[in-house]
């Protein structure tokens, strides 16, 4: 079969199963599929329909070459020195092109040469090609005639997917600015309500009031725009979609940044990343503990500061990874193994019973942020616009250039402004756990 089809004929139905998984996916969830999923999908479908005009034309080639080009049917048995007679087996599909070993290949060819002319009928094809005809093998006899060969598949590598994305609060945000009233009942030793209390009484007496304080958590929306300019005859003459190829690249761009500002933006102009959010917490480090590694202790003190780990996932950056995998609970004179290795394909890792991934826009390993504890349902994500396309010819107008403008609003931030005190210990709880650089 024809290689460029079997490929493209295999990247179809991996992107119809990675599409079928995000349907899927959404439906086990019993929610619509969510903005990057719906990017996601848009990607594979521009691909699909490259990849079946590319399956359409090399069917077509195929089906021509299959009824139309000729097929040698000679053969060779053996039988009288000599002799060679037709057999059913294509002389063209043979590899050996009639000879059983490399020794009688090679000593066939050593009689010609000794002989000065080919006796054996199977060394024909060495001899097709000479020096007074038209042929592929010299350029300016042929070879500039058979033009090199194109796909319209564009190489490049996976974006990577946002491990946040369907775990936070979506938001649509009608106006540009948006404020929820939020219960102000971060400190629990002496009311979970805000201020509210309650107290016994005998039937004659009465109780102190009291009232609940409360607070605006407010998400702004700001712009983030790409630009890029495509020539016409770019646009015109590419064998590529140079529309679709600008459109699946920023939809990647988009998806990036987004999730970069998720856990480092700063809030200022960008959505707030969960270390810098108020409310996180930044686990110590163990006294003597080496630089740039991560040990048991760390992650059981980051469990037991999370607030809601039931929802909780933890993200890391790749180069956490061999010391996570080894970290190992100790008891008596062997261990329980921290890291649970997926027994599936498409499910993630576990640590501590709560999935694992990693990205790399975790900081680097020793770093705060280099692994992150999140219950992300308390991370507000706010959507005014989502990821616009506009076009114009008149910008570049004089240089015969097409303007391709990119543009999504949105804002994000967790709506915790401080960590939760609990009634009996000092000790605070948070969504978002980070652990201490540890230099």
């Amino acid at each position: 079969m024809d290689r460029i089809l079997a490929k493209a004929r295999d990247r179809q139905s991996k992107l119809v199963a990675s599409c079928d998984t995000i349907y899927a996916t959404a439906e086990k969830e019993d929610r619509e599929v969510n903005e990057q999923e719906r990017a996601a999908l848009n990607t594979n479908l521009a691909e699909m329909k490259t990849l079946s005009a590319t399956i359409q034309e090399r069917e077509a080639i195929e089906e021509y070459r299959r009824t139309t080009m000729p097929v040698r049917e000679t053969g060779f048995e053996d039988g009288a020195p000599g002799q060679p007679r037709v057999v059913k087996n294509s002389f063209q599909d043979d590899p050996n092109k009639g000879f059983k070993t490399p020794t009688e290949f090679f000593s066939s060819v050593m009689e010609a040469t000794k002989a000065g002319q080919v006796r054996d009928e199977r060394l024909r094809f060495l001899t097709t090609a000479g020096s007074d005809e038209h042929g592929t093998y010299s350029d300016p006899y042929g070879g500039f005639l058979v033009p090199a060969g194109f796909s319209p598949n564009m190489l490049s590598v996976q974006a990577e997917t946002d491990p946040t994305a369907g775990r936070t609060t979506q938001v649509p945000m009608e106006s540009p600015q948006v404020s929820w009233p939020a219960r102000t009942d971060k400190t629990h030793t002496t009311s979970v309500s805000g201020g509210l209390r309650v107290y016994r009484r005998a039937e004659t007496q009465t109780v102190s009031s009291s009232r609940m304080e409360t607070e605006l958590v407010t998400l702004t929306a700001t712009e983030l725009m790409g630009l890029t300019y495509a020539t016409d005859k770019l646009l015109r003459e590419s064998p590529i979609s140079i529309t679709a190829l600008l459109e699946a690249g920023f939809r990647d761009e988009f998806g990036a940044k987004v999730l970069y500002e998720k856990i480092h933006g700063t809030g200022a102009g960008q959505m707030e990343g969960v270390i810098n959010a108020p409310c996180t917490v930044s686990v110590a480090i163990e006294t003597g503990q080496d630089a740039d590694s991560i040990v048991y202790e760390n992650i059981i003190k980051m469990r037991s500061q999370c607030w809601g780990y039931q929802n909780a996932i933890w993200l890391y950056n790749h180069d956490c990874l061999p010391q996570l995998m080894q970290l190992v609970m100790v008891i008596g004179t062997s261990g329980v193994p921290m890291w649970q290795n997926s027994a599936r394909e498409g499910e993630p890792d576990m640590l501590l019973g709560r999935p694992a991934y990693p990205t790399e826009f975790c900081s680097t390993v020793g770093d705060v942020g280099d692994i992150i504890l999140g219950n992300w349902s308390q991370y507000l994500e706010g959507t005014r616009r989502g990821i616009e396309r506009a076009e114009s010819m008149h910008v570049r107008f004089e240089y015969a250039e097409q303007a391709f403008r990119f543009l999504m609003e949105n804002d994000g931030r967790c709506w915790w402004r401080s960590a939760l005190t609990p009634k009996k210990s000092s000790t605070t709880l948070s969504p978002f756990v980070t652990l201490a650089a540890r230099a």
